[in-house]
C-alpha cells in the first residue's frame, strides 16, 4: 500500500490531531447542562448498588454493566459532577484516535491514514458523543481497538481473544457485531476458534439474559426507533424507507454536502469492484450484519448506535482512496486530493467552536427552583432531580409538587418548569397550563429558555392553603 511520501505528512497529522482534540477539548470544557437521558442515567448510577447495575435500568435507559461500573467508580471518587460522568465517553474518544493511527499503520495507509482521522475529528455526532454522559464513545473505542487488533492479525493469543469476547460486550453492546466477524474469519482458517466462540455466546448469553431481555420488544422502544429499522423491501414504501435510513447512513459516514456523499459513496463502492480490495471488505461486515439485525428489529441503526461502524467504513473507504490516488497522475491527483478536503469539511462541525453543543436548560430550572414556589413538568423532572439531589449527592428525594390533571395549582404564585428537546410536546404542555390558569381566572407569563422555558402563574388568591 501508499507508504508516507509527502514531506509534509508527519506535520499534517500533528496539526490535524492538535486541531482535533482541541475542538474535543472546548466541547468537554463547555459543560453543558445534563440532558433528560443523561439525567436519567445518572439517577440509575447514584440509586443503585454496583450488583444492581446488572439488572435491566430504570426510566427507560440502557447502559452496558461495565461502563456503569466504571463511571460509578470515578463518580464515587470525584462527585456525581457533569465532567466526572462524561469522561469515559472522552476517553473512549482519545483510545479510537490511537486505535485509528495504529490500524491505518499496520495497513501501511501512510498519508492516507490523515483520511480516517479527519473523518473522526469532523463528524458532528461522535463530537456529541465523545462528551456525553452515555456509552457510545466507548462503543467507537472498542470497535476501533478490535479492528486494530485484527488487522494486525497476530497469531495465537487464544486466551487474550475468550477474555476479550467474554468480557467486552459488558462494556460494549455492539461490540458483539465486530466480535461475531472476525470470528467468523478466524473459524474458517482454525476450527479451534470454535471453542472460543462458543465461550463468548455462553457470555452474551447471561447478558442477553440479566439485561437486554426484558428491553427486547418493548413497545416503548419499538414505536420510538420504528424510523430507524431497515426494512425488508417489498412494496414502494418499504422501499423509499429503505433509501431514507440509506441516505441517512451515508450521512453520519461521510458528511452532509452533496460532495462528501458523492465522493465517499463513490470512493467506497471501488472496493467491492476492485480485486485488490476486496479482501478488505470484511471491513464492513459489521455494517452488514447490523443492519440485518435491523431488518428483524433487534437493532436501531440510529446514529449514536451506529458509532461503532464508523472505523470499519472509514479504514475502508481509506483503503480505496489510496487505490484511487495510486491510480491517477498529475493533475487528476491534485483535483481528487482537493475534493477528498472539500468532503472532509462536509460537516457543520466548525460551530461547534463559535457555539459549543447545547441541549437542555436544566442549570436554569435547577436554579430557579431554589428560589420560587414551582410545578415540575414531567420532562423536567429527571434533570431537576440530577442537580437537586444526585449532584449534591444530599440522598433525598425532591420535592417536584406536581399536582395531578386537573387538580388546582398548589399556590397563588407558581413557576411551571419545562425541560426537553422536543418543543411541540412542549408547547402542548404549556398550552394545557395555561388553559387551566385561564378556568381559574389567573394570569400567565411565559418565559424562553434556549430549548424550553418557565411558565409563571399568577392567581388574584391562592386556590387552597398548604
Amino acid at each position: 500500500m501508499l507508504r508516507p511520501a509527502l514531506p509534509y505528512y508527519r506535520p499534517a497529522l500533528l496539526a490535524l490531531l492538535a486541531c482535533g482534540l482541541v475542538l474535543w477539548g472546548i466541547t468537554y470544557g463547555y459543560n453543558r447542562p445534563i440532558f433528560l437521558d443523561e439525567a436519567n442515567l445518572a439517577r440509575n448510577l447514584y440509586d443503585r448498588s454496583v450488583g444492581e447495575l446488572f439488572l435491566p435500568l430504570d426510566h427507560e435507559q440502557y447502559a452496558p454493566p461495565l461502563y456503569l461500573i466504571l463511571t460509578k467508580a470515578l463518580a464515587g471518587v470525584f462527585g456525581y459532577h457533569e465532567y466526572v460522568l462524561r469522561l469515559p465517553a472522552l476517553l473512549g474518544g482519545l483510545i479510537s484516535v490511537a486505535a485509528l493511527y495504529a490500524a491505518c499503520r499496520s495497513l501501511h495507509l501512510g498519508v492516507w491514514t490523515l483520511l480516517p482521522l479527519g473523518l473522526l475529528f469532523t463528524n458532528p455526532t461522535v463530537l456529541r458523543y465523545v462528551t456525553e454522559f452515555k456509552p457510545y464513545g466507548i462503543d467507537l473505542a472498542v470497535a476501533a481497538c478490535l479492528l486494530a487488533w485484527e488487522i494486525r492479525r497476530t497469531n495465537g493469543q487464544w486466551l487474550a481473544w475468550t477474555v476479550a469476547g467474554v468480557v467486552l460486550p459488558w462494556l460494549s453492546l455492539p461490540s458483539v457485531f465486530v466480535l461475531a466477524v472476525i470470528g467468523l474469519r478466524r473459524l474458517r482458517q482454525d476450527w479451534r476458534w470454535s471453542l472460543i466462540i462458543l465461550t463468548w455466546l455462553g457470555s452474551f448469553g447471561i447478558l442477553y439474559t440479566l439485561v437486554l431481555s426484558p428491553s427486547v420488544g418493548s413497545s416503548y422502544l419499538n414505536d420510538f426507533h420504528a424510523e430507524y429499522f431497515m426494512p425488508l423491501p417489498h412494496d414502494a414504501a418499504s422501499f423509499r424507507h429503505a433509501f431514507r435510513l440509506s441516505y441517512y447512513l451515508l450521512r453520519l459516514f461521510f458528511g452532509f454536502t452533496v460532495v462528501a456523499l458523492v465522493w465517499g459513496t463513490v470512493t467506497a463502492l471501488t472496493g467491492i469492484f476492485v480485486g485488490e480490495l476486496r479482501r478488505y471488505t470484511w471491513l464492513l461486515a459489521p455494517l452488514g450484519i447490523v443492519t440485518l439485525a435491523s431488518s428483524l428489529q433487534l437493532y436501531t441503526l440510529i446514529d449514536r448506535l451506529m458509532l461503532f461502524a464508523l472505523p470499519g467504513v472509514w479504514l475502508f473507504t481509506a483503503l480505496c482512496a489510496a487505490y484511487i490516488f495510486r491510480r491517477l497522475s498529475g493533475w487528476q491527483r491534485i483535483a481528487y486530493v482537493l475534493m477528498t478536503v472539500v468532503a472532509l469539511g462536509g460537516t457543520n462541525i466548525y460551530r461547534a467552536v463559535i457555539r459549543p453543543y447545547r441541549f437542555s436548560d436544566s442549570r436554569e430550572l435547577a436554579a430557579w427552583a431554589g428560589r420560587y414556589p414551582y410545578v415540575a413538568d414531567k420532562s423536567a423532572v429527571p434533570v431537576l432531580d440530577y442537580y437537586l439531589r444526585v449532584k449534591p449527592e444530599t440522598g433525598s428525594e425532591i420535592n417536584v409538587n406536581r399536582p395531578p390533571v386537573g387538580a388546582d395549582f398548589p399556590t397563588s404564585d407558581v413557576s411551571v418548569l419545562f425541560d426537553g428537546t422536543n418543543n411541540a410536546i412542549t408547547r402542548t404542555a404549556v398550552d394545557n397550563y395555561r388553559k387551566r390558569a385561564a378556568e381559574r381566572r389567573c394570569n400567565t407569563d411565559w418565559q424562553p429558555l434556549f430549548r424550553t422555558g418557565i411558565l409563571t402563574i399568577r392567581c388574584p388568591e391562592p386556590n387552597y392553603d398548604r
